[in-house]
C-alpha cells in the first residue's frame, strides 16, 4: 500500500512536495502556518519547506513557498548524471579496494558446471584490510553517535592486528 499524507480541507494544498530538487537544495520536510494562528499572525500563513543543500552535513534551511524554484528539467538532469558520475566512481573505488583485499570468490565455469575457488588472500593483505575497516568504521559519523562503549574498543582490535602482524614477520633470529 502506498503511503498517504492526508491535509485538512482548509489548509491550501503545497505546490512542492517531498525530495524535489530546488536550486536551494533538496526538499526534506514540509510545515504548514494555519490562519488564526501565533505562528502566522508572526510569520505569514502557508507552507515553509525545509530544504538540505548539502546531503552531507546536517545544515537546513527553511524557506517559504513564494521563494522555492524548482530545478529546470536541464539542470535537473545534470545534477542527477553528477550524482550517477560521482556513484559510479565510488564503485570503482570499492571494487579496487575489494581486489587489494583479494577476496575469495566462488566462480561458476559454464562449461562443465564445476566450482572453482580463487586461491586465498595472503594474511598480511587480509590484516591490512582488517585494519583500514577498523579506522573508518572508528571514523564513522554513525559510529561517534552511538555512545558505544564495549569492553573491548576498536582500538583493542586494532592493536590485536598490530600484533598479528607482528607475528607474521620473519624473526631476524631464524637465519
Amino acid at each position: 500500500m502506498e503511503p498517504t499524507i492526508s491535509i485538512p480541507p482548509v489548509w491550501h494544498y503545497p505546490r512542492f512536495g517531498f525530495g524535489q530538487r530546488t536550486e536551494r537544495g533538496q526538499i526534506i520536510g514540509m510545515k504548514y502556518y494555519a490562519e488564526d494562528t501565533y505562528l502566522a499572525d508572526e510569520y505569514g500563513a502557508g507552507w515553509r519547506y525545509i530544504l538540505l543543500p548539502n546531503k552531507n552535513t546536517e545544515d537546513d534551511e527553511t524557506r517559504i513557498e513564494d521563494n522555492i524554484k524548482l530545478l529546470s528539467p536541464q539542470e535537473l538532469k545534470t545534477v542527477l548524471e553528477t550524482e550517477i558520475n560521482t556513484c559510479l566512481r565510488q564503485i570503482q573505488m570499492l571494487k579496487h579496494e575489494l581486489n587489494a583485499v583479494g577476496v575469495s570468490v566462488v566462480l561458476t565455469e559454464s562449461t562443465d558446471k564445476k566450482l572453482t575457488q580463487l586461491p586465498y588472500p595472503s594474511l598480511h593483505d587480509l590484516v591490512d584490510a582488517g585494519k583500514f575497516i577498523l579506522k573508518e568504521i572508528a571514523k564513522h559519523p554513525d559510529y561517534l553517535t552511538l555512545g558505544y562503549q564495549p569492553d573491548l574498543t576498536i582500538g583493542d582490535a586494532e592493536t590485536a592486528l598490530s600484533y598479528l602482524e607482528l607475528e607474521l614477520e620473519p624473526h631476524e633470529n631464524s637465519r
